[in-house]
């Protein structure tokens, strides 16, 4: 069971990953991107060492350690970075490091990836942005990628059938890495496994949604199905409520109830992404707890 901490590393402060402007691309040309991407490229190699030293072997990649790469006003630039020699070769370093350890790197696009917008450009732009982490994830020999189903738009059931529809027709080097998971406002995991069955997308099970969401007992039959959605090692999500059990807003660390979700989880061969403040340090927190 590896343990997994999502995008930020808090114990190598003040260093961090770079973002970037439009209008600073505008101004600076696509060279300076090509600077900023590479910068974050070789920190990711370094948060990567730093999480080996520490016996980490399951990490979440930011979406923006290529800031505003499919944005169209950058791309009608004209530069691909899947050709440049220069980021080629950042990524292998990372490619053959990931492998070596034999970890875990997962992506997660952010909320404004709908693939069931009822705008057609949302839905475009979006399905590009996916084809973007497909490639980055291809390259760096990463794992998978999580997405939300989107919005309900007043009819959840027409809705659920927009997200099959484009899923169905997403590229297929995207569908490799896809994968669903339930949130806490609108798709519950029941729905979820039955979009998996219409789709063939695994399903990641967060169980601090389901609480927020349904908040039914989770059982063992429950997690069988969400599981044999698989056909590599599952992965669920754990977070504990920051004011509350039901509070959306994540907390620091994980509460001594919520442990019990780890311990229900070690009869399956699966893995955990630990989604609280703390990162790493909730991580090596609830490692040495447990």
């Amino acid at each position: 069971m590896r343990l997994g901490y999502a995008c930020i590393n808090e114990s190598l402060k003040p260093k961090k990953f770079r973002s970037i402007r439009l209008k600073t691309i505008q101004t600076k040309g696509i060279d300076y991107l090509k600077y900023i991407v590479l910068e974050n490229l070789e920190f990711l190699l370094e948060v990567l060492e730093w999480n080996s030293a520490h016996d980490i072997y399951f990490y979440r990649i930011s979406s923006d350690i290529m800031p505003l790469i499919t944005h169209p006003e950058v791309t009608a630039l004209g530069w691909q970075w899947q050709k440049d020699k220069e980021v080629i070769d950042a990524l292998d370093k990372i490619r053959v490091f990931k492998l070596k350890e034999n970890m875990r790197l997962s992506m997660h696009p952010d909320q404004f990836t709908v693939l069931n917008s009822l705008r057609p450009d949302v839905v475009k732009s979006s399905m590009e942005y996916l084809v973007y982490h497909a490639d980055f994830l291809e390259a760096v020999s990463g794992d998978d990628m999580i997405l939300h189903v989107g919005g309900v738009y007043g009819d959840k059931p027409a809705a659920m059938m927009r997200f099959i529809h484009v899923a169905n027709s997403l590229p297929d080097k995207v569908k490799t890495y896809l994968r669903i998971e339930n949130d806490d406002k609108s798709y519950n995991i029941y729905e979820l496994l039955s979009i998996s069955e219409q789709t063939g997308l695994p399903v990641v099970f967060d169980f601090h949604h389901h609480r927020c969401l349904v908040d039914d007992h989770v059982t063992k039959d429950l997690l069988d199905k969400i599981f044999s959605t698989w056909t590599g090692i599952p992965k669920v999500h754990i977070s504990s409520g920051k004011r509350h059990p039901k509070d959306r807003s994540h907390s620091h660390y994980i509460d001594d109830d919520d442990k019990s979700w780890v311990y229900m989880l070690e009869q399956y061969d699966v893995d955990i992404m630990i989604e609280a403040k703390g990162k790493e340090k909730t991580l090596l927190k609830l490692r040495e707890d447990l």
